[in-house]
């Protein structure tokens, strides 16, 4: 009888561990998908490859206080610019000229959103030395390149 059970246990065992190796890999994959990198880890990341001194952290101080202000308040407007949008899809369930007015403020906010972030890389420029300024637009330019399908400037 000990015998017969045994196939069973195994089968039962190995289901078990099949299950929670899926559970685990979902679990991952879901993470991985919407933990999205942050404003935060970006500018920490920057500030790395910038090598900066501490005298310079101090006298970015202010300039990054503005931009995180200014990028707050546009970011605030983009997501009730999207749900003017979605209201409109959802109200007209057409293309009409209400949901081609909310697209339009979308892209007003996305354009603003993108000449405060460039205005703050300028911004930068008397705090940082030469060769690290050249560096912050190198990889200014390097992220826009790689904006669309992963292709740089080779």
């Amino acid at each position: 009888m000990a015998m017969k059970k045994l196939p069973s246990a195994l089968l039962l065992l190995g289901v078990v561990f099949l299950v929670a190796a899926v559970a685990a890999c979902l679990s991952i994959a879901i993470y991985s998908r919407w933990q999205k990198p942050t404003y935060q880890n970006a500018h920490d990341w920057i500030h790395t490859q910038l090598a900066l001194t501490p005298e310079q952290d101090k006298l970015l101080e202010p300039i990054e206080k503005r931009y995180r202000s200014a990028r707050h308040d546009l970011e605030q407007q983009l997501v009730l610019a999207n749900r003017e949008l979605a209201e409109a899809i959802l109200a007209d369930g057409r293309d009409s000229d209400r949901v081609h007015t909310a697209i339009e403020k979308i892209h007003a906010h996305m354009g603003a959103l993108q000449k405060v972030t460039i205005g703050h890389v300028f911004e930068m420029q008397p705090v940082l030395s030469a060769e690290q300024y050249q560096k912050l637009l190198n990889l200014t330019a390097n992220a826009l390149y790689n904006l669309d399908s992963g292709h740089g400037a080779e």
